[in-house]
């Protein structure tokens, strides 16, 4: 069989067969030739690529790359797949690979260390980092292609007489103009009581920040709301193009779900299912949380109940419920209502496989459980050299940031 003569193969045809290939070879065609090269930094393939990934992704059963944050402390992140062995008696996930810390990397370039590493979600391959005060740096990274955009410093201007100023952001996908974007909040705190609170947004396609004009649309930035899962313990849910939080108004003892358009950039307001007790959510522990199921919002209610007779001493309650379809209230639906021996339960994340919920419970020590909607089940998950995880994110390799400037390569 005679070899390929790559030159005499139509050009329609090399592009259709590098779309099938994973991003690791992609890298290795960049150096095949020019024309490669130039073809496969071209925004169009990037996203078409993209597009093919998310398809086939949707399309297997067990794709299982899931994207975990390690304890902030030790500021480690690491790709897992999950094994598919239908004789373990309980869910396993094998470590993938090892991540780079993106922070280490540009610390060592610019001699610059006022970074924070708190995770702000996941999207199409990129990973965006931030700290929790504005001057702390924030990137969005792909750790697929090694390479990570630095963002500019905020354009917010800051009143006077607080005591400190609190900074947390969110990340997305404007889906209408193809555009990454990360929104933040910015609150300047006195004692305990905010004194502004201000919101920017930046573009990965414009490369800097704009404020954001609230005008009088109070629901998303009074003062006496406490928007509880706008951080790193619980980052929003980015659900229908748009991302969602619970905030708590502490006034009326109200929870609601804040929305955010990233295409539109205009703020909404869900409600939530109405058999939630709200009231549970203004404990120390018990909380409410959003996040994405499948392709849908869903919103968890937790509370814990102290009993002697168990164990530890405590029960768990979690109810989780499902809004069938976006933006309508009536179709909110209850999949489960669980209950387990432990406390300070904390909701990692939704896995791909089997759209399992996970769950991090505190017993005498550290576990993972995951629990099965439709059926049920609760297994206890293992996690091969575990560290201490706190966030499970679905985690897709792509191609966005290899046509950027201004990036970092390492």
């Amino acid at each position: 069989m005679e070899p390929i003569v790559w030159d005499k193969v139509p050009e329609e045809v090399i592009y259709e067969i590098l779309l099938r290939l994973p991003v690791k070879s992609l890298l290795g065609c960049t150096a095949v030739c020019k024309s490669w090269s130039c073809m496969i930094k071209s925004p169009t393939f990037i996203h078409t690529h993209l597009i093919n990934r998310l398809i086939e992704s949707n399309h297997r059963n067990n794709d299982g790359v899931q994207l975990l944050l390690h304890n902030p402390e030790l500021e480690h992140y690491s790709l897992y797949r999950e094994d598919d062995d239908p004789r373990a008696s309980s869910s396993t996930l094998r470590e993938y690979t090892d991540l780079d810390n993106p922070y280490e990397v540009y610390a060592k370039r610019t001699r610059n260390h006022t970074w924070g590493s708190e995770f702000v979600g996941a999207c199409n391959g990129l990973v965006c980092l931030a700290g929790d005060d504005i001057d702390l740096t924030t990137l969005v990274w792909n750790p697929s292609i090694r390479k990570f955009v630095v963002l500019p410093k905020s354009g917010v201007t800051f009143c006077h007489g607080y005591d400190y100023r609190e900074a947390r952001c969110a990340f997305g996908y404007d889906r209408r103009a193809n555009d990454y974007k990360v929104l933040r909040r910015v609150s300047c705190i006195q004692g305990r009581k905010f004194i502004s609170c201000q919101y920017e947004i930046w573009s990965l396609a414009k490369g800097s920040w704009k404020t954001l004009n609230t005008g009088n649309d109070r629901h998303h930035h009074e003062r006496d709301i406490q928007q509880r899962v706008f951080d790193a313990s619980h980052p929003p849910a980015f659900v229908n193009g748009a991302l969602h939080w619970v905030q708590a108004n502490m006034s009326t003892r109200n929870i609601s779900i804040a929305s955010f358009d990233m295409s539109d950039e205009v703020f909404g307001k869900i409600t939530i299912p109405p058999e939630a007790g709200t009231q549970k959510c203004f404990g120390s522990d018990p909380h409410c949380v959003v996040s994405r199921y499948r392709e849908s919002l869903a919103f968890f209610e937790s509370s814990e109940e102290r009993r002697e007779s168990v164990g530890c001493g405590w029960l768990l309650h979690m109810t989780m419920w499902v809004m069938k379809e976006y933006g309508v209230a009536k179709s909110w639906d209850k999949l489960f209502t669980i209950c387990l021996e432990g406390s300070i339960s904390r909701l990692v994340g939704c896995r791909k496989s089997g759209d399992e919920v996970v769950l991090k419970l505190i017993v005498d020590n550290v576990q993972y459980w995951s629990v099965n909607p439709k059926t049920k089940q609760v297994q206890n998950l293992q996690i091969k050299g575990s560290r201490c995880y706190s966030v499970m994110d679905a985690f897709t390799e792509s191609l966005v940031l290899l046509d950027q400037p201004n990036v970092f390569t390492y």
